[in-house]
């Protein structure tokens, strides 16, 4: 009888997921929110103002286009052509179910939309969204590792007084790098070593395993044919840089004009890392849980900043960025008349 009311207040669980993970996300936000106090958080945006919200805008605008181009190069690289408004489109409408989904569901819609619109093989879209994805891992753990290394070698030498656990900040920043080049190397053995890697992985979670095994194979199949549009290639590299430098400058501004001109680059790295703490699906669009990862990080190296400022700024760039998605990719999920409830059955 108590294994029967058991399984049946689990299955009740797995029917309402959804509803339990967007009301907890509310309450998350609201939590938040008044953490920071509700009236300060007004302020810091009427602070920002209309001329930070014009940055912003333009920004995170410039970082949608060279998006959607690079996608659109990406595409012509294993002999697609598809056009720029699907590109553009899909793009805002995968950054829409991302937002509103735990995990990242939209890069299977981004798929299906791509085939549907453009007539293409399912497995040639796949190919597509799996080389801009991995490519763009390769780029982010590229500039992290960057950043990481030039913050240490520019303090190098110099007398720090400031110690977190005993320790001087360029210890963290050498751990960090270890850390980031680690990681680096074992997503270059998995596309180099990949039964390798996915048998182990397959010990952890079979399902896991088998869709990253597709993952990969299809950005094997796609980047081959990259061979005869090399120039493509190296155009889809270089425009990752502007790409992701744009869209990580928003906190940036953010910070700036709120009076706190911090190491740019240790910004970066924080907007970097909430964006790889979206990946996990938890929340969705990250809620509660990138916020505090990027304000954590920042605490870490400024720890003079109250925590509930740094987290503030860090919920200002999140709601801006949210709002404006919303916007964009609503109209994009409209303009394609693609319903969120195939996005249930791309999961499967």
């Amino acid at each position: 009888m108590n294994e029967n009311k058991t399984k049946g207040f689990f299955d009740w669980i797995k029917k309402k997921k959804r509803l339990i993970i967007g009301l907890a996300t509310i309450a998350i936000i609201i939590v938040m929110i008044f953490l920071v106090d509700f009236q300060e958080l007004i302020q810091k945006i009427i602070t920002i103002g209309f001329g930070g919200l014009f940055l912003f805008i333009l920004t995170y605008t410039l970082a949608f286009i060279f998006r959607a181009y690079k996608l659109k190069l990406i595409f012509k690289g294993i002999s697609q052509e598809i056009s720029y408004a699907t590109s553009f489109f899909s793009t805002g409408a995968s950054f829409f179910i991302n937002g509103v989904i735990p995990g990242k569901v939209g890069d299977f819609a981004k798929m299906f939309i791509i085939k549907d619109q453009e007539n293409i093989k399912l497995s040639e879209s796949v190919a597509g969204v799996a080389i801009e994805r991995l490519l763009d891992l390769i780029l982010l753990f590229g500039i992290s590792c960057f950043a990481l290394i030039f913050t240490y070698m520019s303090n190098y030498g110099e007398t720090s007084t400031q110690l977190i656990l005993g320790q001087n900040i360029q210890f963290y920043l050498a751990i960090g790098a270890i850390i980031i080049i680690g990681i680096f190397i074992a997503l270059i053995l998995l596309i180099y070593k990949t039964e390798f890697i996915i048998n182990i992985i397959g010990k952890i979670s079979l399902k896991f395993a088998d869709y990253l095994n597709r993952f990969i194979t299809n950005f094997k199949v796609g980047i081959k044919k990259f061979k005869d549009h090399k120039k493509n290639f190296v155009f889809v590299v270089l425009l990752g840089f502007p790409t992701w430098i744009f869209d990580a400058l928003i906190v940036v501004i953010f910070f700036y004009l709120l009076g706190y001109q911090l190491n740019i680059l240790l910004l970066l790295l924080a907007i970097i890392l909430t964006f790889f703490s979206q990946a996990f699906p938890i929340t969705p669009g990250g809620w509660g849980i990138s916020d505090n990862v990027g304000a954590l990080f920042i605490l870490f190296f400024y720890p003079e900043i109250p925590f509930i400022e740094i987290l503030a700024i860090f919920i200002i760039d999140h709601l801006f960025r949210h709002a404006y998605v919303l916007f964009f990719g609503g109209y994009s999920i409209f303009h394609f008349n693609f319903s969120l409830k195939e996005i249930e059955n791309l999961r499967e």
